[in-house]
């Protein structure tokens, strides 16, 4: 194959990978339009593929596509008060949570187990995709002041 022709080829994949990130995002913002943040299957049409990775929110889709089996969840911040309060959340070896965490203050929100640590600025939100490859409890949480969102329970 020549140089040009696996340029195109890089070119091709680049902008299907960003059509993914769109759709992905379109349905999580259409997901996540309730007034009372809940958990919830989701099954948008978008290619079965999965990364534990997280992405900002606002303007910046992350390279995430969501399965038929994957959970969307959100978290809002306010003080020290988690709302809804802190559960477990049973999500299946190879599935993906989707958890929006909106914050009134600055932090860091972690994902352990995950490897995931993601930065919300006060009044921001923050998307953690979390795929579950391990078996195991796993905390979601936030450092100041402490607080825990969730636990994960890996199955």
């Amino acid at each position: 194959m020549t140089s040009t022709a696996l340029h195109r080829r890089h070119l091709l994949l680049r902008a299907a990978t960003t059509v993914c990130a769109l759709l992905t995002a379109c349905v999580l913002a259409s997901c996540g339009s309730g007034s009372t943040p809940a958990a919830a299957d989701s099954t948008p049409s978008a290619t079965p593929t999965t990364t534990a990775e997280a992405a900002d929110v606002p303007g910046s889709p992350g390279p995430s596509t969501f399965t038929a089996g994957s959970k969307t969840l959100a978290v809002t911040v306010t003080g020290s008060t988690v709302t809804p309060a802190p559960t477990t959340v049973e999500l299946p070896v190879g599935q993906t949570l989707a958890l929006t965490v909106t914050s009134d203050h600055a932090d860091e929100v972690h994902a352990h187990g995950f490897d995931v640590e993601k930065e919300v600025e006060a009044g921001g939100s923050v998307l953690l995709v979390l795929t579950g490859a391990e078996p195991g409890e796993y905390e979601v949480d936030m450092h100041d002041p402490v607080l825990t969102l969730l636990k994960i329970d890996v199955r």
